[in-house]
């Protein structure tokens, strides 16, 4: 059987990717209207209210707040931030479609891509995993993780493995399989004046993945009596792993989260997977760094209220300040824990029932009360000068919620802040009203230096209806064409003679020509499958959205009900769409004629004129007629 053409492949690898399935795996999705629609929070903004909508029916997404839409293809470039072609691949190999040796002209020998990355990163889950429940010197390593409480399940499910103490062991195993270089890409194997060497020696591994459940990074904790400095280690950043935006375990969490609209934030992977253990599975982990705003857009997505785990410690405490505006920036319903004793949730769970940590959370106080008490404790309030930067503390937090002000728990907040602080609320007020003022000076960004996409300022002046006259009647002309795609014979000869000028809307028409002159029928999903500009792509979306809004389909199929006129077999809708489009040229030419008419010197020929006077004439006798007509 020969290999399928681009074209068919792209079709078979959308045919084969549920958009429903796909995007539940970054953002929870809720149904509406018997399953025909699903809506969730936006993961392109940050979004307060679920304004992201998906349609089964036509495998299209749409945000109706930040105008981010398309298919399945564009919502992994989006949300990747990869190309067209590795987001051909990787959904590919997510519905487990062999991929062409030489799909859409990649040259030939060019091993780099985020698709073959994540191809070895698995691959190595699988050695590594292997390594540790049956290589001999492993014995060691799982020792330790018996010890630690890890039964034989709970490895296989987390996939935990090993990498024995040998600097090529997976380079070796890798020979045939992966190039040094894609090995280098990924981070599993590094080098030094020219010479490679495997990453991850000698540790026990968690391997840790996306949202989607593949493996992007390793996790390393080296075996007790090791004498390297690094007790944990996890891998560097590559084109597939991005620890600002990773949290461990979300993959296995992400069902309970929903299920709870509550999510428990801890520090680390074996912390995260004592409590999965243990029974408590909406826990998730960072990666060694604090958290970040993607981190706290991830968590929004699935849960309203997330609770930040941390050690009772003083280092501890600082962490769980510092993370405490993150969150709140976000208008999320943010919890404070910090364990007793110093102790980790791992340490706590040797001592005590899972019902006793789930208590602790569920009692949890809110990061306001928990900031006041550590600003407090951290400058006191007996003096003026404490109470000032507990004051500005406060204040500072406070402004860094939009949706705070003006609201009732503003004035509740205020007011409590100024009784503990024996402050009138106005000058509470006031302090806020200065802290907002200088956040919106010093918080102002410039985007100038990102370069726009060739179809990004031409898309969104039609998403936003910023048309004129003339470019109204081409997109109205174009807006009836994605709605019955099967009249497209209808639009050739016009469009031929009277092209677009538009030419977002002119380039459109020609993947519209292009597909059809290879396929004989044009359709909605072969044009998303040709177009591979994201801006396109959500254009595309939104017109299809615009046309089924207005029944355009249902309209030009009632109007061939109607009295035929002069377009034979045309429905009279298009015919009317059509004419306009003539109309257009006809209301140009009038134009010309009457600016020559009125330029015309009092000498001018008397013939010249009288054939103006004439084509005016005309002119005006058929808008009369037009218009008489509708």
């Amino acid at each position: 059987m020969s290999a399928p053409s681009p074209q068919e492949f792209r079709e078979l690898v959308r045919s084969q990717t549920d958009i429903v399935g796909l995007i539940a795996e970054s953002i929870a999705l809720q149904p509406r209207h018997g399953g025909r629609q699903y809506v969730g929070l936006c993961c392109f903004h940050d979004d307060r209210n679920p304004s992201l909508n998906v349609y089964p029916d036509r495998q299209t997404f749409r945000c109706w707040s930040c105008q981010t839409g398309g298919d399945v293809f564009t919502f992994v470039m989006q949300h990747d931030a990869v190309t067209f072609p590795e987001a051909l691949e990787i959904l590919a190999k997510r519905a487990n479609i062999p991929i062409p040796q030489k799909l859409g002209g990649r040259p030939e020998g060019e091993e780099i891509n985020k698709a073959r990355i994540l191809e070895a990163l698995q691959w190595a889950e699988r050695e590594f995993h292997v390594a540790l429940v049956s290589a001999p010197e492993a014995e060691p390593a799982r020792r330790y993780l018996l010890d630690r409480g890890f039964s034989l399940e709970s490895i296989k499910k987390y996939q935990l493995g090993f990498h024995p103490d040998n600097w090529n062991w997976l380079e070796q195993r890798a020979n045939g399989k992966f190039s040094p270089k894609v090995l280098l890409d990924s981070k599993l194997i590094d080098q030094k004046n020219g010479r490679t060497f495997d990453n991850y020696v000698n540790r026990v591994l968690f391997p840790i993945h996306n949202e989607r459940g593949q493996a992007v990074s390793f996790g390393g904790r080296i075996l007790p009596g090791s004498d390297h400095p690094a007790k944990y280690w996890n891998g560097p950043e590559s084109p597939v792993f991005h620890k600002s935006r990773t949290l461990y375990a979300l993959d296995f969490a992400r069902d309970e989260i929903r299920q709870s609209k509550s999510v428990v934030v801890v520090e680390g992977y074996t912390d995260c997977l004592a409590c999965h253990m243990a029974g408590m599975t909406n826990v998730v982990a960072t990666l060694g760094t604090a958290l970040t705003d993607q981190h706290v857009t991830a968590l929004k997505r699935f849960a309203r209220q997330v609770v930040l785990v941390f050690d009772g410690d003083e280092a501890g405490q600082r962490a769980a300040s510092k993370s405490v505006e993150r969150f709140l920036a976000q208008d999320v319903d943010l919890r404070i824990l910090t364990l007793p004793e110093g102790q980790d949730p791992a340490d706590y769970l040797k001592a005590h029932s899972v019902d006793d940590l789930r208590k602790l959370v569920d009692s949890a106080p809110e990061a306001w009360n928990f900031q006041y008490r550590y600003l407090k404790t951290e400058f006191g309030i007996e003096t003026v000068d404490g109470r000032q930067r507990v004051l500005e503390g406060m204040v500072n937090l406070f402004a860094e919620v939009p949706s705070l002000q003006g609201s009732l728990r503003e004035s509740v907040l205020v007011a409590n802040v100024a009784h503990r602080l024996s402050l009138s609320e106005a000058s509470v007020q006031a302090a806020l009203k200065d802290a907002r003022d200088s956040k919106r000076n010093f918080g102002r960004r410039m985007n100038d230096a990102v370069e726009p996409r060739p179809f990004t300022e031409g898309a969104a002046r039609i998403i936003h209806r910023r048309l004129n006259k003339n470019e109204r009647v081409e997109y109205d002309l174009l807006e009836s064409l994605l709605a019955a795609p099967q009249h497209f014979h209808y639009y050739e000869d016009v469009l031929f003679e009277h092209p677009f000028r538009n030419t977002v809307l002119a380039h459109i028409w020609e993947q519209c020509v292009a597909e059809c002159m290879e396929n004989d029928v044009l359709t909605f999903s072969g044009l998303m499958s040709r177009v591979q500009d994201p801006d396109l792509t959500n254009l595309l979306v939104w017109i299809d959205e615009q046309a089924t809004a207005k029944g355009i389909a249902e309209k030009i199929d009632k109007s061939v009900e109607q009295t035929p006129t002069d377009g034979g077999d045309c429905p009279p809708y298009l015919v009317r769409a059509l004419e306009n489009l003539k109309w257009r040229s006809e209301e140009e030419s009038h134009q010309v004629t009457a600016a020559r008419l009125s330029q015309t010197e009092e000498d001018a020929a008397i013939e010249e004129e009288n054939a103006l006077l004439m084509q005016a004439a005309a002119f005006h006798q058929q808008r009369d007629i037009r218009n008489a007509t509708g």
